[in-house]
């Protein structure tokens, strides 16, 4: 399709900036639940979205009918015009311009049929034991995402990335006590990077997951010393502290750490980044959708802030440079600053060390989500798994784990930071603006001085 030329007349009218997404998908999902199938679905789709700039302000359409471009263009442009007329006013700025060709490389998932997926699957169900298991559930999510991006300024780039999920959920029932189990694997990567996955050991460890939480007991309740495993580390950086660091919530004044830049915010040991470029972890790119190179942006160095997660529109209105995080779900949403991977540094102490001078306190371990309130900074995060610490050994099993606070106080009191960071591999996405797209993140152990732990039964 000749976009260039679209942009060109649109151009000649007025219109500052143009930017054009066709975004094609192919995604399967398989849903097993106690060796019977529950669902197959599959599914193609293709968007075409436009963004207009014009007198400081945007005006977007798609579509997913490549028949009448001139009338998508023409639609987005309308929109700019109308909103210009209560916009505040600014210029695109420092913008870069990337030429480039990223395919897909290695056996695609939708080469395989679909019966042998399946097949895969259901052999699985033979190596569960647990006799006290009452229900499992086993599913996979194949996609693979094919964007083309131009805009007006010259860019023109490809990018397909293959993504696939894993999840393997078991429910199990001893005596009058139920307890659920599960774990997700997501990456970014190929069929053959799928089948590398070791099934076995992950049903081993849901397995023997399982069999403890039976003999977990209630939490301790109060402000407590905190140790913190690498997943759960990383839900919290991303949650607390990634979300306050996308420049539309400082704009919007929205978020905690506005008026943070150049301040220290944590202890001096402490260096935070965001980076797309770890491989084959969920939020894992080369551009982003604004056709800007991926790149590792440090958000906390030695304790001090010093940088925004940003959009163009974002990097433009505070004058500073786009860092490659101007994401969308898809060619129908609007793009705006989402972060990728959220990187935790390593730090210098052994995992045993972690724990040494801890009379009484926990060692919280996944993810069960958590809630954070930005303007403010308070949060609520639940683990899924956690033990007693006594006299710096690990002991009882505990249930229910819920740690709590505010995110400023919390980081001053991380006293410790292991070596031993990981990626996190989990599958995750992330919610914003009523889109989804795929993060990640890598972290090692942490531990924090005091938190407000509470437990239920």
């Amino acid at each position: 399709m000749n976009y260039r030329a679209l942009m060109k007349k649109f151009e000649s009218k007025g219109a500052e900036f143009i930017d054009v997404r066709v975004l094609n998908q192919k995604a399967e999902a398989i849903v097993t639940e106690n060796s019977s199938v529950k669902s197959i679905q599959s599914l193609s789709s293709k968007q075409i979205g436009v963004r207009v700039f014009y007198k400081g302000a945007w005006g977007f359409a798609y579509t997913n009918d490549e028949n009448n471009l001139h009338k998508l263009f023409e639609n987005a442009f309308r929109a700019a015009k109308v909103s210009a007329r209560d916009a505040d006013k600014f210029s695109i700025e420092n913008v870069p311009v990337s030429k480039a060709k990223v395919e897909f490389k290695g056996k695609s998932p939708f080469d395989v049929d679909i019966e042998d997926k399946l097949a895969l699957m259901l052999k699985l169900y033979n190596e569960f034991s647990l006799k006290e298991l009452k229900n499992k559930g086993i599913e996979a999510a194949f996609i693979l995402r094919e964007q083309k991006y131009v805009n007006s300024f010259g860019a023109d780039v490809y990018e397909a990335r293959p993504y696939f999920n894993f999840l393997i959920n078991l429910t199990g029932k001893k005596r009058d006590k139920l307890r659920q189990s599960f774990e997700r694997i997501g990456k970014v990567g190929d069929y053959k990077l799928f089948l590398k996955t070791d099934f076995s050991k992950l049903i081993n460890e849901l397995e023997e997951k399982l069999k403890v939480s039976f003999v977990a007991k209630k939490a301790p309740a109060g402000r407590l010393p905190l140790v913190v495993d690498p997943v759960l580390t990383h839900v919290f950086f991303h949650e607390a502290v990634g979300h306050a660091t996308e420049a539309d919530s400082i704009i919007e004044k929205s978020s905690v750490l506005v008026g943070k830049l150049g301040k220290q915010i944590a202890p001096e040991f402490l260096n935070l980044y965001d980076t797309p470029k770890i491989k084959h972890e969920h939020g894992f790119y080369m551009f982003d959708d604004e056709g800007v190179k991926a790149q590792n942006t440090q958000l906390i160095k030695n304790g001090e802030l010093v940088n925004y997660l940003h959009s163009i529109e974002t990097a433009s209105k505070l004058g500073m440079k786009p860092t490659g995080n101007g994401r969308a779900q898809n060619a129908s949403n609007l793009q705006i600053p989402r972060m990728s991977n959220t990187v935790l540094a390593n730090g210098d102490y052994k995992f045993e060390e972690l724990f040494e001078g801890i009379k009484y306190g926990v060692y919280a371990k996944n993810s069960m989500g958590g809630v954070v309130e930005p303007t403010t900074g308070n949060f609520l995060f639940n683990a899924r798994e956690a033990y007693l610490i006594e006299k710096g050994e690990i002991t009882k099993p505990l249930l229910g784990v819920s740690f709590g606070g505010n995110i400023l106080e919390t980081l001053m009191k991380i006293e410790r930071i292991g070596n031993d960071q990981r990626p996190s591999f989990g599958g995750w996405r992330c919610g914003k603006n009523g889109q989804m797209v795929p993060v990640g993140g890598a972290a090692p152990h942490i531990m924090i001085s005091e938190a407000m732990v509470g437990g239920t039964k």
